[in-house]
């Protein structure tokens, strides 16, 4: 039996990955990942992602502009999000704040955060979220509109405290891991990662990024998906095929505009 996995996190569209396309997804289907969300950082490149994907049976992607590149002047509005939306999106993001990068621009984040959390309400597109040092920040406005209207929500790359992860799950959120959880010096996450539970676990590559342990240092792509998986299932004492099936399983009950496939087929 073959042990399909899904990357529920990269950046094809990246400089790094755009230019080596084609061989990063012939390695996908080689090394048996069945689908890939490959995430929108700046709507003004929507169209780069979109074209890059867009003839690829489950290879889907988001729309979103990243915290980091929030400033005064380009606070994307709920209606410009709203207008991007086609058959490939099936999320909203990456969207979220950023007070490690650009603290002095967190007026201009919360605002561009709460319009893409208003464009996943009213879509039901689940929001993908970047948090960096803004966990008490980000958390009470997501919180707060949670309860008025309930959201699907995926906290990408966590690496945050036991706190954030309790909050997280009592707001039933789902929690993506990447390759940090392979790297030698991750004990605090790793006994974090432990806590939670299987049924709201997704894996992500964060590609081109964050490479894992033994890849580590070198350009990400969503083939090394397997080493965090393997690692993962190490980690936690859980049968591999239990894993993968598991995530795969949770890809898809959050993100419900997904097609399932088995395997990444072209069609021009």
């Amino acid at each position: 039996m073959k042990i399909k996995l899904i990357d529920s996190h990269a950046h094809l569209d990246k400089d790094s990955s755009s230019e080596y396309f084609f061989n990063i997804i012939k390695n996908s289907i080689d090394n048996n990942i069945s689908s890939i969300l490959a995430i929108n950082t700046k709507i003004s490149e929507f169209d780069k992602l979109y074209n890059l994907v867009k003839d690829y049976k489950s290879i889907w992607c988001s729309i979103g502009e990243h915290p980091c590149n929030i400033n005064k002047n380009n606070i994307p509005s709920k209606k410009l999000i709203l207008s991007k939306i086609n058959d490939k999106v099936i999320g909203i993001g990456e969207t979220g704040i950023d007070l490690y990068y650009t603290k002095n621009e967190i007026n201009s984040q919360f605002e561009a955060f709460n319009n893409h959390i208003e464009a996943s309400a009213e879509t039901g597109l689940p929001l993908i979220i970047h948090l960096r040092n803004s966990e008490q920040e980000l958390m009470n406005l997501l919180q707060n509109k949670n309860k008025q209207k309930k959201l699907n929500v995926v906290m990408h790359c966590f690496t945050g405290s036991y706190e954030l992860l309790k909050k997280c799950l009592d707001n039933d959120f789902y929690i993506s891991i990447s390759g940090i959880i392979t790297f030698k010096k991750s004990y605090e996450l790793q006994d974090i990662v432990k806590k939670i539970p299987l049924n709201r676990l997704l894996l992500e590559t964060d590609s081109p990024f964050l490479a894992p342990v033994p890849k580590r240092g070198k350009k990400n792509e969503p083939s090394y998906l397997i080493y965090t998986a393997e690692y993962l299932s190490s980690l936690l004492n859980i049968d591999f095929i239990e894993l993968s099936s598991k995530t795969n399983d949770n890809f898809y009950n959050l993100f419900t505009k997904a097609i399932k496939y088995e395997r990444i087929i072209y069609e021009d």
